[in-house]
């Protein structure tokens, strides 16, 4: 298990050369956070890939469990992020905020969901999610390990139902619950589009707050004479911003 924050950083950056990864658009960066919760992780992992070829960058975050608990070494190999961030990096959470479009959480632990709820952001994660949220910034989020503590669901019933209120209560503060089942589909939605649904002038951010990506073969088939129009939340993939350029489109970003 990887301690020292300087070697994460610098297992990071030989990963991310090795898989000739270059991700320069800041719209494109994404920061994951790791509690100490591994249910599902290389389900997880896998899903997130999916994303990472559509030009996505990662960035790591993890609790001082996370560090502990998870097999680091195994997940900088598979996403090869651009930095790695641990506890620590608690006083620099508005340059992370700053930094990065949106967070993605893969297992948020009961612990950390009842402290960005109570507004206890006295440890690392908690404090992003709480940013990210206050900033306005989209936060998405699985709760499996939340739901299934030692292995499972709940048998208590008051117990589930209080499970179920902290969910619906932090989903009230701007959080997104994201599906580990197929994040290309469920989470994207990139892959069930249709070749000519990019409207004539605009693009509009999906229903049920989920992200659109605008990938190379979207602004091939654009034919409006008229500025493409990129609402807040949407990604624009490296590629797609190249094409824009050869094909002359402007691309008008709103908030």
């Amino acid at each position: 298990m990887i301690k020292n924050k300087i070697t994460l950083n610098v297992l990071a950056d030989i990963t991310k050369k090795i898989g000739g990864v270059n991700y320069t658009q800041d719209e494109n960066k994404v920061l994951l956070i790791f509690n100490g919760s591994n249910i599902d992780l290389k389900k997880h992992i896998e899903g997130l890939k999916k994303i990472q070829e559509k030009g996505v960058g990662f960035s790591l975050a993890f609790s001082f469990m996370g560090e502990r608990l998870l097999d680091v070494d195994y997940i900088i190999k598979e996403l090869r992020p651009l930095k790695v961030y641990k506890e620590e990096d608690i006083f620099n959470i508005e340059e992370i905020v700053n930094t990065y479009s949106y967070v993605i959480g893969t297992n948020v632990t009961m612990n950390t969901l009842t402290k960005v709820i109570s507004g206890m952001i006295d440890t690392f994660i908690p404090n992003i999610i709480w940013a990210f949220l206050y900033k306005g910034k989209p936060v998405y989020l699985n709760f499996s390990s939340v739901r299934n503590y030692l292995g499972g669901p709940s048998n208590n019933k008051v117990i589930k139902d209080m499970i179920e209120d902290k969910i619906e209560n932090i989903k009230r503060m701007g959080v997104t619950e994201i599906n580990i089942e197929d994040y290309s589909k469920e989470f994207f939605n990139y892959d069930s589009r249709e070749k000519d649904d990019i409207p004539q002038g605009e693009v509009k951010e999906e229903s049920n707050n989920k992200i659109r990506i605008i990938t190379e073969r979207d602004l091939l088939n654009y034919k409006s004479k008229e500025p493409l129009i990129i609402r807040k939340g949407t990604i624009i993939t490296p590629l797609a911003k190249d094409r824009a350029k050869e094909l002359g489109i402007t691309l008008e970003f709103k908030m």
